[in-house]
């Protein structure tokens, strides 16, 4: 098949082509990394990085969460002429370290501490967006190197901007679209009625792999009504990490363990207009080239319906 399928909660364009994955590659990676007696993460190496901003007992934290030493964004940065073209990069750049073990991967964590690191998140979207200025609040964990990440002890990033970006601004038009209904809410039922896709379904909250991944075996998390992240209670929480957890033991089963990236996208809490989030879930199996660069339009060669019923087969029960 070869066809091109844009996003509707999204917007974003892809085409699917499975014959691309008979590709030939002549080309192989391999990755050394160090062990954990220098890691700037682990327990003993606290004055490796900034003073913690929270972390869950002293000396023996299982968690900590720090400004980032190298942020993206600055919290006072130098004066700039602004113009049209350019704004000054002032906002806030934190790092969770997620576990105090170095070798931890993130399908083996419990509920609880999946839960936990939702809380965690709740308590920074309140009070980073309570910050003059900060429009957006970004949170991200990169899991291996194909993935972005620097070091191998678990973590996540948590960044607040000045700015909303412009990728963001357009899911969060489309959440707030009108002409025709709530966009979110009717491609929830039609994915619920067509199943193809489907994953699991909670009574709150669904998952299934993306109509239009941009990478092959990209799945996503939606809320079922329209809630912003940071009021999800203990249940919802619950039901929440039960899915992520086991769409993440899947995919080590059923991809060999893949590099990803894990994003949570969510509207601004403003009291203004649908509130929204999402949890995109994206293996980096393949690779951006040329044509995705140059186009933006992102290759998959694996149908998501095919990875549906590859990941339903490995789905925890």
């Amino acid at each position: 098949m070869a066809e091109f399928r844009t996003d509707p909660l999204r917007g974003h364009t892809v085409l699917i082509n499975s014959q691309r994955g008979n590709r030939p590659s002549e080309f192989t990676l391999n990755i050394n990394t160090p062990d954990d007696s220098n890691c700037v993460f682990c327990r003993g190496h606290e004055d490796s990085t900034p003073p913690s901003i929270e972390q869950d007992g002293t000396p023996d934290w299982n968690w900590r969460l720090f400004p980032n030493r190298f942020p993206a964004v600055l919290e006072y940065p130098s004066p700039l002429v602004e113009n049209e073209f350019t704004q000054t990069a002032v906002g806030r750049h934190e790092v969770l370290v997620e576990t105090a073990h170095h070798y931890a991967q993130p399908h083996e964590y419990g509920v609880e501490q999946w839960v936990e690191i939702f809380q965690i998140w709740q308590r920074r979207l309140r009070a980073l967006y309570a910050v003059d200025g900060i429009q957006y609040v970004h949170i991200f964990r990169n899991q291996g190197y194909r993935g972005g990440a620097t070091l191998v002890h678990p973590h996540q990033q948590i960044v607040a901007l000045p700015l909303i970006p412009e990728v963001i601004a357009r899911r969060i038009k489309i959440a707030q679209h009108d002409s025709t209904g709530c966009q979110h809410c009717t491609w929830i039922e039609r994915e619920t009625f067509d199943g193809a896709r489907m994953l699991e379904k909670q009574d709150e909250i669904i998952a299934f792999t993306a109509f239009a991944p941009r990478f092959p075996f990209e799945w996503q998390v939606y809320p079922k009504s329209h809630q912003c992240f940071e009021e999800l209670e203990g249940a919802t929480l619950r039901a929440l990490a039960g899915i992520l957890r086991n769409g993440l033991i899947s995919l080590k089963e059923t991809c060999g363990n893949p590099d990803f990236n894990l994003v949570l996208f969510s509207v601004p809490f403003r009291g203004v207009g649908r509130r929204l989030w999402a949890l995109d879930i994206l293996p980096r199996i393949s690779t951006q080239a040329g044509f995705e660069w140059g186009t933006g339009v992102h290759i998959v060669s694996t149908p998501p319906e095919e990875a549906c019923r590859r990941l339903r087969a490995n789905w925890p029960s």
